[in-house]
């Protein structure tokens, strides 16, 4: 039996259509049993769904029976909560898993199915039709780049077609879109689209980026090599020290020529290693070029594999996993970054893929798991002395040690994270720890204590030109005004704040969620109706790249503004996350959306709960 939720729903036993169910409740029940990471109580689908009901547990009963009859399975949906035997396939888990096929990518989930009288239900709905939605633009984005990477130019096109559709403010989207076009040798197709993705941006209010315009350049066919080698080796070598020098437009330059000679070499590892650092690269050190490094590195992936490279593959796949962590393509990233980890040969290796993956079940709002997966990348690091892991490590730690209430700890991993990087003279990673650092004081003594280490971070910052880092500590030196009653300033070091973070389209995506946390809250000095809007632009940004943390908070500040119908979705939401003042408050809701006592919280808000100050 498979379950279609995608699209019009439908159940197909083997190859013929079979009976459906009768009601669009019971559509709705399946949905809601299949669809999330924690299936309802039999009570919450009861109440959620058939409340009006003189008996909504009996109606509810009802609504199972039919669906084990129109599902032929007998022993399903028993239990409290129902579940469902492994044996019965349903498209959205599928999608979830990254395991749909691409026909069957794009459809809306429980297309046609509306539902009266059920508010609770209609919040669910609207919010897991986003989340589908933003999978399944994650999914063609990933097809998309892959497919490229390996110049399935066939596969690629209709895939990065059918992502551009469905933002066409989405510039990612339209980029790669425009690099598939070119890759098709369809260039004047692919001015075309530009011209029209640039137009639409603008009309928008938004800024093209370079990296727009640069992807519709022709590639230049590469000369054969007639140089060793050896001269290839020290392209490359001179294309790392000019990029890790500060100097990334001559860096990457350098190292294009550099794979220029590896493809001539007949060298499969050193056309390998050129395209990872050309990758690696184009991630890190220049600004709004994310989509070519991923290509890239796709690239990389296919000729390590073809020189028998594990060692290299594994490094190609971390920086792969980086791409999508930064972008907000959590389940792709998860992927990578375990194909990553089987074929990490030696502990230095496994410990930034560790890390990584820390980073990642820390976006997702899995702070236990990121701290128990970024202590042990940090313990191997110093094991083989890489004290520049150790750091990176140690930094990303305080975050989830800071946002899941244990500031001591924060403090300490942050602290010793910035010693390393400033004995390593890491500059470009110093603000991170600092910032982190001074919210963790802050929790443990009151803001007053890290107005100058803020002001000391965000100038670092500055002089790095580094767009997320200029965000975080642009954002902490609004919250730090919010603490001390400086509205009109805190709301400008924050609006701030989101132009720095959002001036690239390629952007670090939970720190633009982190900042918009922060909108939220100065907005609270406007009304209800100024945290609605905020908080609502806050959860659809927050869907969209997969962050459940900020989801949850956004939800609760709808809640606490009066959207009541969202009160049991932000519990169930905040359940998902490991941060327990997030938990504390979504618990504390009223039935008339107030906190604790009836009324909206007094001066405690949501940046207390992400920089805890107990009261201060």
């Amino acid at each position: 039996m498979r379950i279609r939720l995608l699209g019009p729903p439908s159940l197909t036993p083997g190859a013929r259509p079979g009976p459906h169910p009768v009601s669009r409740k019971s559509w709705a029940v399946l949905a809601r049993v299949l669809v999330g990471d924690r299936p309802p109580s039999r009570r919450d689908l009861a109440e959620e769904l058939f409340g009006t009901a003189d008996d909504p547990l009996a109606a509810l009963r009802w609504s199972l029976a039919e669906l084990r009859r129109a599902l032929e399975a007998p022993d399903a949906l028993r239990g409290d909560p129902p579940g469902v035997p492994p044996d019965l396939a349903c498209d959205a888990a599928d999608l979830d898993a990254g395991t749909l096929p691409d026909d069957d990518l794009g459809g809306t989930l429980l297309e046609g199915v509306e539902v009266r009288d059920c508010p609770g239900f209609d919040a669910w709905l609207l919010l897991a039709r986003a989340r589908c939605a933003a999978r399944t633009r994650e999914e063609l984005h990933s097809r998309a780049v892959a497919a490229l990477g390996r110049d399935d130019v066939d596969a690629a096109l209709p895939l990065a077609t059918r992502a551009a559709a469905l933002d066409v403010l989405d510039e990612e989207a339209q980029e790669l879109l425009v690099r598939a076009l070119v890759a098709a040798g369809l260039p004047a197709q692919a001015l075309a689209h530009l011209g029209a993705c640039e137009a639409r941006l603008v009309r928008a209010g938004i800024t093209p980026s370079p990296a727009l315009r640069d992807a519709a350049r022709t590639a230049v066919p590469v000369r054969p090599a007639v140089r060793s080698a050896a001269a290839a080796r020290a392209l490359l070598a001179a294309g790392v020290a000019a990029c890790g020098a500060g100097a990334p437009d001559a860096g990457v330059g350098t190292l294009r020529q550099a794979l220029a000679e590896a493809r001539g070499s007949g060298d499969a590892g050193l056309q390998a290693g050129a395209l990872l650092e050309l990758g690696r690269a184009l991630v890190h050190a220049v600004r709004g070029a994310d989509g070519e490094g991923a290509l890239v590195l796709h690239q990389a992936l296919r000729a390590a594999a073809t020189a028998g490279r594990p060692d290299l593959a594994s490094d190609v796949l971390r920086e792969s996993g980086f791409v999508d962590v930064q972008a907000g393509r959590h389940r792709s990233a998860a992927r990578a970054l375990a194909r990553a980890l089987r074929q990490a040969g030696d502990d230095g290796r496994r410990a930034a893929v560790l890390a990584m993956q820390g980073m990642n079940s820390a976006d997702q709002g899995r702070h236990r798991q990121a701290v128990d997966l970024l202590r042990e990348s940090a313990r191997l690091a110093a094991t083989v002395g890489d004290d520049r892991q150790r750091s990176w490590s140690l930094g990303v730690l305080a975050r989830s040690a800071l946002l899941s209430g244990d500031a001591e700890q924060a403090r300490r991993a942050a602290r010793t994270s910035l010693h390393l990087a400033r004995r390593q003279s890491w500059t470009a990673f110093v603000p991170w720890p600092q910032v982190i650092a001074a919210q963790a004081v802050a929790a443990i003594q009151g803001w007053a204590a890290v107005g100058e280490e803020l002001e000391e971070a965000f100038a670092a910052a500055c002089s790095l030109g580094d767009p997320c880092w200029e965000g975080m500590a642009a954002r902490a030196l609004g919250v730090a005004a919010l603490h001390r009653g400086q509205h009109e300033l805190a709301a400008s070091w924050v609006a701030d704040a989101r132009r720095r973070c959002d001036r690239v389209p390629d952007r670090y995506v939970w720190v633009s969620a982190y900042v918009g946390l922060a909108e939220v809250e100065v907005a609270a000095a406007g009304g209800r109706g100024a945290v609605l809007v905020a908080a609502r632009r806050l959860e659809e940004q927050a869907v969209r790249a997969d962050l459940p943390e900020f989801v949850a908070w956004a939800l609760v500040h709808q809640v606490e503004a009066g959207d009541r119908d969202r009160r049991d979705l932000a519990r169930d939401c905040a359940r998902g996350v490991e941060d327990p003042a997030l938990l504390a408050r979504a618990a504390a809701l009223g039935d008339d959306g107030s906190g604790p006592g009836g009324a909206r919280r007094g001066n405690k808000t949501s940046l207390d709960a992400l920089n805890p100050v107990q009261g201060r």
